[in-house]
C-alpha cells in the first residue's frame, strides 16, 4: 500500500508553477472595483495578472476568466508583453484542466512573440511552461532540454528567482525519472538561492520538492521535517489550499510510520480547510486516506464509510484514481467477507476506473504524439519560413551592395569623365588662353606696323609736296596710295586668320542671326570681341575716334540694342 500512497503525495506536491509578477496586495472581493478605477488598459492588465498571483486566488472559479480578459485587452491594445504573459498564465490554468494541446500552444505562442521581441523573461518562462508540459507527458528528453534553455537564459539575466525555479523544474524532472540523488542535488541548489534572495514562495516549494523525494526514499520522518517548514510559510502566507495539502502529506508520513492515531488528525484537519475551500479533488482524498488509515490500523469496518465517501465524490468529479483506489480495497473488504453481490458492484467499478485511467494514459500518448507532430511541423514551418526570409534578405542585402557597386561605379566614371572634360576645359581654355595671347601680341604687331606704314605714307606726301616735277609727284602718290592699300589688306586678312582661329564661328553665328552686316562692321564686331578700346581701334584702322563712335552707334542700331542699356562688348562675348 505504501506505494499507492507515496503516488498520492507527489501528484499533490510537485503541481507547482512559476509566478509572472511580484506579489501585489490585491484581493479577489476588491478586482473589479480596482479595475472600474483604471484607465490604462495596460495597468488593468497588470492588476489582473497579480491578483492570479495569490496562491488562493489561482484555484477561483473565476481565474481563467480574468486570465483570458487580461489576454483579450492585451490583444485589443496591442500591449505585447501583457499578451505573452497572459499566455503563460492561460496555459497554467490550461495545464491544469489536462488540456495538454492548448496549454502547449500557448506557451509556444508565448516563445515565439518572445523570441521576435526579444523579451527574455517570457522566454525564459515559456521554455519552463513547454517543459513542464513535456514532463507530463512523460517526455522526459524533451523536458530536459525545455528546462536547461529555461535555467541558462535565467542565468544570462541573474534572475536569481527564476534560476532557483529553473533548477527546481530540472529537480522534477529527475523526480519523475527516479533519479532521486540527481532531483535532490538540484533541489537542494534551488532551496539555497530561494534562501538566499528570501522568496518565501519558492522556498515552500522546494520543501515540498525534497519532502517528495525522502517520501520516496521512505524516509518519512526526514520528509516530515520539510513538510512542517513548509506548513509554517503557507501559514504566514496565508496560503489555506497549500496548507491542507502539507497537513495531509504530514498525515502519509505518520501513517507509513504506524503512527495512525496522529494521521487521522492531520487528516481530519487537512479535511476541515478541504471543505472550508470547497475543494472536491481535496476533500476525496481526504476521505480516502482515512479509509487507507482506518485499513492499514485493522480497523476495516471504519475504513468503509471513508471509502464509499471518497468514492461519491470521484464519481461525481470524474477522479478516476480515487474511484480506482477506494472501489479496489472496498472489493477486497466484501470479498474477505463474502459479500459476492458488493464485491461483484466494487469490482465493476474498479474497472470501469482502471478504464478510464488506461484511456486517460492512451489519450496521454497520443497528445503526447499529436503534440509532437504539430510541435516538430509548426518548428519545420517556422525554420522554412526563416530560411526563406533569410534568403530574401541575402538577396536584398546582395542586390543593395551590388547596387551600391554599381552606383560606386557610375559615380567613379562620371567623376573620371568630369575630371577628364574639366582637364579638357582647362586645355582648351589654356590654349584658348595662348592663342588669346598671339592674337593680342599680333593686334600689338599690326598697330605698330600701321603706325610704321603711316609714318612712312606721311613722310611720302611731304616728299610729294617737295618733289619739283609733276612726274616725280605722281610716282611719289602712287607709291604712297599702293603701301595704304596693300597694308590694310594684308592687315585685313592677317588679322581675321587669327581671330577665327580663337574664335571659331564667331562670324557664322553672327551673320546667322544679322545677316545684314557689312565686311567693315563684322571686323568692328571682332575688334570689340576682344574688347578692344576706341583709340586702338582708331589706330589700328587709321579711322577717326568720331568715325569709331558714328560705327559703333550704327552696329547697335543693326543688333537692335540701341535704346537698351546692354553693354555692346558684353552683349558680343555672349555671341
Amino acid at each position: 500500500m505504501k506505494s499507492r500512497f507515496i503516488i498520492l503525495f507527489v501528484l499533490l506536491n510537485m503541481a507547482w508553477f512559476r509566478p509572472i509578477m511580484a506579489q501585489g496586495t490585491i484581493k479577489s472581493d476588491s478586482l473589479d472595483s480596482v479595475l472600474l478605477g483604471l484607465k490604462d488598459p495596460k495597468e488593468k492588465v497588470d492588476v489582473i495578472l497579480k491578483f492570479l498571483e495569490f496562491p488562493e486566488n489561482q484555484y477561483d472559479e473565476n481565474a481563467i476568466e480574468y486570465a483570458n480578459r487580461a489576454f483579450q485587452i492585451a490583444r485589443e491594445t496591442d500591449y505585447s508583453i501583457g499578451k505573452i504573459n497572459s499566455m503563460l498564465v492561460l496555459s497554467k490554468y490550461y495545464f491544469r484542466k489536462s488540456d495538454y494541446k492548448k496549454a502547449m500552444e500557448l506557451a509556444q505562442d508565448a516563445k515565439e512573440m518572445s523570441e521576435d521581441l526579444n523579451y527574455e523573461p517570457g522566454l525564459a518562462n515559456a521554455y519552463g511552461r513547454i517543459g513542464t508540459v513535456y514532463n507530463e507527458l512523460s517526455d522526459y528528453d524533451n523536458s530536459s532540454e525545455y528546462f536547461f534553455k529555461s535555467l541558462r537564459l535565467f542565468e544570462k539575466m541573474g534572475d536569481k528567482v527564476g534560476i532557483s525555479h529553473a533548477l527546481g523544474d530540472i529537480g522534477m524532472d529527475f523526480f519523475y525519472q527516479k533519479n532521486f540523488s540527481k532531483a535532490l542535488d538540484y533541489d537542494k541548489k534551488s532551496l539555497a538561492i530561494a534562501l538566499e534572495i528570501n522568496s518565501p514562495t519558492a522556498i515552500k516549494r522546494q520543501y515540498n520538492n525534497i519532502a517528495a523525494i525522502y517520501q520516496n526514499l521512505e524516509k518519512y520522518d526526514t520528509a516530515i521535517v520539510f513538510l512542517r517548514k513548509a506548513l509554517d510559510i503557507n501559514i504566514k502566507l496565508g496560503d489555506r489550499l497549500s496548507q491542507g495539502i502539507n497537513i495531509m502529506n504530514i498525515g502519509y508520513g505518520q501513517m507509513n510510520n504506524g503512527y495512525y492515531e496522529d494521521a487521522l488528525r492531520s487528516f481530519k484537519q487537512s479535511l476541515d480547510i478541504a471543505t472550508e475551500l470547497n475543494n472536491q479533488s481535496h476533500m476525496a482524498q481526504c476521505y480516502l486516506n482515512f479509509g487507507i488509515c482506518y485499513y492499514s490500523d485493522k480497523r476495516f469496518d471504519e475504513s468503509i464509510p471513508y471509502f464509499k465517501k471518497a468514492l461519491e465524490i470521484g464519481q461525481r468529479n470524474k477522479l478516476y484514481l480515487i474511484i480506482n483506489t477506494a472501489a479496489q480495497i472496498l472489493n477486497e473488504l466484501y470479498t474477505s467477507e463474502a459479500d459476492t453481490l458488493n464485491a461483484y458492484k466494487y469490482i465493476k467499478l474498479e474497472k470501469m476506473a482502471g478504464d478510464s485511467l488506461f484511456n486517460s494514459q492512451k489519450q496521454r500518448l497520443i497528445s503526447k504524439l499529436e503534440m509532437q507532430y504539430n510541435y516538430e511541423k509548426k518548428e519545420f514551418d517556422r525554420q522554412l519560413a526563416q530560411q526563406t526570409k533569410n534568403a530574401v534578405m541575402l538577396i536584398i542585402i546582395f542586390g543593395l551592395v551590388s547596387g551600391l557597386v554599381i552606383l560606386g561605379l557610375i559615380f567613379s566614371r562620371h567623376r573620371l569623365k568630369s575630371k577628364f572634360i574639366v582637364l579638357e576645359k582647362e586645355k582648351i581654355e589654356s590654349e584658348l588662353g595662348i592663342k588669346n595671347r598671339e592674337l593680342t601680341v599680333n593686334l600689338i604687331s599690326l598697330i605698330k606696323k600701321n603706325e610704321m606704314l603711316t609714318d612712312i605714307s606721311n613722310k611720302l606726301v611731304q616728299l610729294e609736296s617737295n618733289a619739283k616735277g609733276l612726274e616725280a609727284k605722281e610716282i611719289i602718290t602712287l607709291i604712297s596710295r599702293e603701301l595704304r592699300n596693300s597694308t590694310d589688306d594684308k592687315m585685313h586678312n592677317e588679322f581675321s586668320q587669327r581671330f577665327q582661329e580663337v574664335h571659331a564661328g564667331f562670324y557664322e553665328k553672327l551673320l546667322q542671326s544679322y545677316p545684314d552686316l557689312t565686311q567693315n562692321e563684322l571686323k568692328l564686331c571682332a575688334f570689340l570681341r576682344l574688347n578692344m578700346s576706341t583709340k586702338d581701334i582708331s589706330e589700328l584702322t587709321n579711322q577717326q575716334l568720331p568715325s569709331i563712335d558714328q560705327a559703333r552707334y550704327r552696329l547697335r542700331k543693326k543688333l537692335g540694342i540701341s535704346n537698351s542699356e546692354t553693354n555692346l562688348v558684353t552683349f558680343l562675348s555672349q555671341i
